[in-house]
């Protein structure tokens, strides 16, 4: 735990250092610039509401794309705003971010409240969790599911998913000896993988496994109670039903296991659930629920996933870049985006009472990059795991809702992937509970 300890300290020095290239700023001009870790300039109906604003204001609006991993993304959107010289009007962040940007000033508040019917889980990532003050907007939201296989399950009497995270663990032993007894070495099936390699996916499936086991969501402190189990429950799940492997997994590498055969549940996000439907071999079926509880009585809790949309702290055309947010959030555009295979953030999407999507149908047809991610619908159509999506947010909790989050979520993989992937140490829960609750805090960055 020493050397875990002495990589903490180096993470926490990086990140407190602050010291990023903020990267080009883009030319004064008229346009409206958004600056996304996603290319939007193309197709895909991100692009296509954008078009369509465009069509009715008569502005246009320039993307531009910021490096491919979140943590690059987030350095150089912080890097630009507190250079106060950015150039962009709306920011595209991560909902783990709003905290962290609204403290250093990088982003406008939105107001006092949200209007519109925002799911009350999505709502709570546009705050800080302190005053009140909305700082952003919902764009597209995400929850974690349970993928399995249904057939195997049907084959030894199960008529469904498993309902805690203790059944899927003894369904899968048995299931596992049945099946790998006349299975040639490599056709090995195992009960479960998930995302474990130590980055922002380790976090998630870290906080879902505490929460299982009874901490709070709505906690600054960690309860070392809940958090010892939590850490336990992952790796006595590593130990008896997932391969090795899944220390190494992201979520293509785990959605790739699943569809090839090799494992009976994965936990993972909707956007993997058209390339599952594509990949399984014939003969195969699979179908998706809720993440298990920690017990019968308990909620299917999962981390929220998603974007938010801002508005830049120095934004040349602050009043442009809130009716583009307007618009992009509108009940019509969330209508659209679950349409086209992203989980919407308001309820009238899910319910059926959002205006219907009016984008052109050969752009609704279309096939591009975000229909291939994120497993569209065939167009005018809901996703058929859409009521699921709906109860899973019912029950999802955003990620502590702090400045320090980046920090925090790097003190937790760097324990928890030593804890998975090294021998048992006692001391593990006590030492990530002192040094996550310090890390929320910002007491961690300050070396106290």
């Amino acid at each position: 735990m020493k050397r875990v300890a002495a990589a903490v300290a180096a993470v926490l020095c990086l990140l407190a250092g602050g010291c990023t290239d903020p990267g080009p700023t883009p030319a004064a001009d008229g346009d409206i610039v958004l600056a996304t870790g996603s290319d939007l300039s193309s197709t895909g109906v991100r692009r296509e509401l954008i078009r369509a604003w465009e069509r009715r204001t008569g502005k246009h609006v320039r993307i531009v794309k910021l490096p491919d991993t979140a943590d690059a993304q987030r350095s150089q959107l912080l890097a630009a705003g507190q250079s106060g010289n950015g150039g962009y009007d709306v920011l595209n962040i991560d909902v783990a971010w709003t905290a962290e940007f609204a403290a250093a000033g990088i982003i406008r508040p939105w107001g006092r409240e949200l209007s519109g019917d925002f799911l009350a889980s999505v709502k709570k990532t546009t705050t800080t969790g302190s005053d009140g003050t909305v700082w952003a907007v919902p764009f597209n939201t995400d929850a974690g599911l349970l993928y399995y296989r249904s057939d195997l399950l049907a084959k030894y009497g199960y008529d469904g998913p498993p309902d805690t995270w203790e059944q899927l663990r003894t369904w899968s032993q048995r299931i596992m000896a049945e099946e790998n007894a006349h299975r040639p070495a490599d056709e090995k099936l195992y009960g479960m993988v998930a995302q474990l390699r130590p980055y922002e996916g380790l976090t998630v499936n870290t906080l879902e496994s505490v929460w299982a086991s009874g901490g709070d969501p709505e906690r600054t402190a960690h309860l070392a109670g809940a958090l010892q189990q939590g850490v336990y429950a992952l790796k006595e799940r590593l130990r008896t039903i997932m391969p090795q492997e899944a220390t190494a997994m992201d979520e293509t590498a785990s959605r790739q296991w699943f569809a090839e055969g090799r494992a009976l549940f994965m936990r993972n996000w909707p956007v993997e659930y058209a390339s599952v439907a594509e990949k399984l071999a014939p003969g195969r079926q699979f179908d998706v629920a809720q993440l298990p509880a920690g017990s019968p009585e308990g909620r299917h809790r999962t981390v929220l996933g998603g974007q938010n949309l801002a508005v830049a702290a120095d934004a040349a055309h602050p009043a442009e870049a809130r009716s583009l947010i307007t618009a992009l959030t509108s009940a019509r555009s969330e209508r659209c985006l679950l349409q086209r295979g992203f989980a919407a953030t308001r309820a009238s999407a899910y319910d059926g009472t959002a205006p219907a999507c009016d984008l052109p149908p050969e752009d609704a047809r279309r096939e591009e990059d975000d229909g291939a991610r994120h497993g569209a619908a065939p167009a005018g159509q809901d996703p058929p795991y859409t009521d699921l999506l709906h109860r899973a947010l019912d029950d999802a909790a955003p990620r502590p809702r702090s400045a320090h989050y980046a920090t925090y979520s790097k003190v937790v993989q760097l324990y928890v992937s030593a804890y998975l992937t090294g021998k048992d140490d006692a001391s593990i829960a006590d030492e990530l509970a002192e040094e996550a609750t310090k890390a929320l805090s910002g007491r961690g960055e300050r070396g106290g």
